[in-house]
């Protein structure tokens, strides 16, 4: 199973990586170009991202790690290793997402091991780590500006959270037990202040930071129930905002 894929800023490369740990390099006529095998061996990488110069990506895994790769050479430059008792694991449990800020050498990441990790991939160290949730961290995202990232979890929450202060902004309550897991966020590409999020329910729902006391919107499917029938795993906007 393909688990990760993202394309270079400079929409020259496409990167993808599977259950089984390998990553492999497409050109945009969709020609496989190169491949590591065994990035991740034997584990499924969860997601991938480049830098904002497009010359590394950073993948992480169900192997608890995060790994920085040389883009050119296809080489690892560094494995970051946490703080924690697990030696030169990132996390203490299966690393489910990374994301490179857009402009700094700064790397967020959230685990199955409930944590939100900060990271300098320049010297492959851990800066702060942010105990917030009380389940799986599924997906975090950075702002556009790159002054805030969003964290969605399996506690049925999503949290903003203000990088200039180090500090949560606000919790966004929305999603409801029993399968309101929150596994999907993506900003919205025009209005800076708007997100959306989906869940395991299948529930879709729009937010404003600015009032994040309850959705603004939802997206309801044929039937007027929720968006799916099953787990919303997967999320984006068109560039312009109106899909």
């Amino acid at each position: 199973a393909v688990r990760a894929l993202v394309w270079s800023h400079s929409g020259e490369w496409m990167v993808s990586a599977d259950h089984d740990g390998c990553i492999k390099y497409w050109a945009p006529t969709l020609n496989n170009v190169k491949e590591i095998p065994e990035a991740h061996p034997n584990s499924a990488v969860r997601e991938v991202c480049f830098c904002p110069t497009d010359s590394k990506f950073v993948s992480c895994s169900d192997d608890a790690t995060l790994k920085i790769w040389d883009f050119e050479q296809g080489r690892l430059v560094h494995q970051l290793a946490g703080t924690g008792v697990d030696g030169d694991k990132s996390h203490s449990w299966d690393a489910k997402t990374a994301q490179w800020h857009p402009e700094k050498a700064l790397i967020v990441s959230g685990s199955k091991d409930n944590c939100i990790k900060l990271w300098d991939p320049k010297a492959a160290r851990e800066i702060a780590t942010l105990h917030t949730h009380k389940n799986t961290v599924n997906c975090v995202r950075w702002h556009p500006s790159g002054d805030f990232f969003l964290s969605g979890s399996r506690d049925q929450l999503v949290k903003l959270f203000d990088l200039r202060a180090m500090r949560e902004a606000a919790t966004f309550r929305g999603h409801k037990p029993p399968r309101g897991e929150v596994s999907t966020v993506a900003w919205h590409p025009q209005h800076a202040e708007l997100f959306a999020s989906g869940a395991c329910d299948g529930t879709l729902y729009y937010w404003s930071t600015l009032h994040p006391a309850e959705p603004i919107g939802q997206s309801l499917g044929a039937r007027g129930n929720s968006a799916h029938d099953k787990e919303v795993l997967s999320l984006a906007w068109h560039p312009l905002g109106h899909l």
